[in-house]
């Protein structure tokens, strides 16, 4: 199962869902691809004693989450309720005695994906007004950096990168690394990289993404794009965005790009326009989560010709792992109507079905990791003593993932390796690749 942490991208969504009948031609901004760089090494934020939220018997936490309602008559999206779910779980923590003899209290904040503005405003309420410890659950972007800079509040969660880890001020793990594990994991594509002519895609809001990583990565393999491309349209303007994607589309067809490797939203618009073409280049998706929010659309009538032989980067997921197992029965006991719904391994699943397995996966994989670190610190919970116990933590099972991360200092985001997908038409789906 992809856990689709999504990284909110439902206004790319919507403009798939309105490309099809979009025409051609706008302004084109081609990317500079100099400027390489590195990721690095991490260097540990500077954090002192400071505890909010702590007192003898409760950690107060805050759980960020995504809200579709607004989006229910565009796309049928649903990953099950993340209020209960998470509800469901700290229960069961709280009844077995919570964290080192403290209760969870958990405070609730629901992201409405079409508001601009709405993440921020729930990051001064859980930071300025609740004043809670730390903040787990569903960041997208930059988002964590209104907490752990802005606000110095810790989180656990959201793409914790080499670049936004420097900016930190409070402690910060994660199981993402926001684009980071690129400079690794692009390498699995070599194969099908070799000898081919290749133009690169992204969106304006990841710039950095395809010029800082994708770009230098793909010269290292002896991969010099022939066109990189950054549509800077309006995603929230379904006829530009479409019209700026096929003017791109033009420029790679005329350079001979027989291979396109479409950066994070890319994913999105790039194939929904190219369904408009007889133009038919090879698809390398550089995050699985992104493609399958083109290819599991079942909301719009798309050709996905388009992905044929496409291939794409991502973690393994075993829904038979013990720990997200154990979160299954809690939450199906918890909650009767799911009874028989939960067990059921997400991969089976069709695309656009009822998927509360989302929402379990992204609560327990939050509260189990935030729970093993703020265990590990014990009683004397407080930044600093948090961010030594994440750094030691080590070898970590995350739920309903087959490998595991390892947390180190030099490894805040858990270091998980990635993983080559193929797109299986007879599943709609990205599988990991035999090869």
């Amino acid at each position: 199962m992809t856990s689709r942490r999504l990284r909110l991208r439902v206004w790319s969504l919507l403009t798939a869902a309105t490309m099809l009948s979009a025409g051609a031609c706008t302004a084109e901004k081609k990317a500079d691809a100099a400027g390489a760089a590195s990721p690095g090494g991490v260097s540990a934020p500077s954090v002192g004693r400071a505890a909010p939220g702590v007192t003898d018997d409760s950690i107060k936490i805050g759980v960020v989450y995504p809200d579709f309602s607004s989006v229910k008559q565009y796309l049928h999206i649903d990953h099950g309720d993340y209020r209960a779910t998470y509800g469901a779980l700290i229960k069961k923590l709280n009844d077995s005695g919570g964290i080192d003899g403290r209760k969870i209290i958990p405070v609730y904040g629901a992201i409405n994906v079409t508001s601009p503005s709405a993440a921020q405003e729930t990051c001064v309420k859980l930071t300025q007004d609740e004043k809670v410890f730390a903040v787990i659950g569903t960041l997208s972007t930059n988002e964590p950096l209104c907490y752990v800079q802005n606000n110095r509040t810790a989180v656990v969660g959201g793409p914790l990168t080499t670049k936004n880890y420097a900016l930190a001020k409070a402690p910060w793990f994660s199981t993402d690394r926001g684009g980071d594990e690129l400079y690794d994991a692009l390498g699995l594509f070599a194969a099908a990289l070799k000898g081919r002519k290749v133009a690169v895609a992204g969106v304006a809001n990841e710039q950095s993404l395809v010029q800082d990583t994708v770009v230098p990565t793909l010269k290292k393999l002896g991969v010099t794009p022939v066109q990189v491309a950054i549509s800077d349209a309006n995603p929230q303007d379904a006829v530009a965005t479409a019209q700026q994607a096929n003017v791109f589309l033009t420029k790679f067809q005329a350079s001979g790009a027989d291979t396109l490797v479409l950066a994070g939203g890319a994913a999105v618009t790039f194939p929904a326009a190219l369904e408009k073409t007889k133009y038919r280049p090879r698809l390398l998706f550089t995050s699985r989560d992104e493609a399958n929010i083109y290819a599991e659309d079942n909301k719009s009538k798309h050709d996905y010709s388009t992905l044929s032989d496409a291939l794409t980067l991502g973690t393994v997921d075993q829904w038979s792992e013990s720990t997200v197992q154990k979160c299954v029965g809690t939450v199906e006991n918890a909650v009767p109507k799911l009874k028989g719904k939960l067990g059921v391994d997400p991969a089976t699943l069709p695309p656009g079905a009822f998927a509360p397995q989302i929402a379990l996966t992204d609560a327990c994989t939050s509260l189990n990791l935030f729970g093993a670190i703020a265990d590990k610190a014990g009683r004397k919970l407080d930044y600093e003593t948090f961010q030594s116990a994440g750094f030691s933590l080590g070898t970590f099972p995350l739920p309903g993932k087959a490998d595991k991360a390892d947390y180190t200092e030099k490894t805040p985001h858990g270091a998980v390796p990635f993983r080559l997908f193929t797109y299986d038409s007879v599943t709609s789906k990205f599988v990991p690749s035999a090869s």
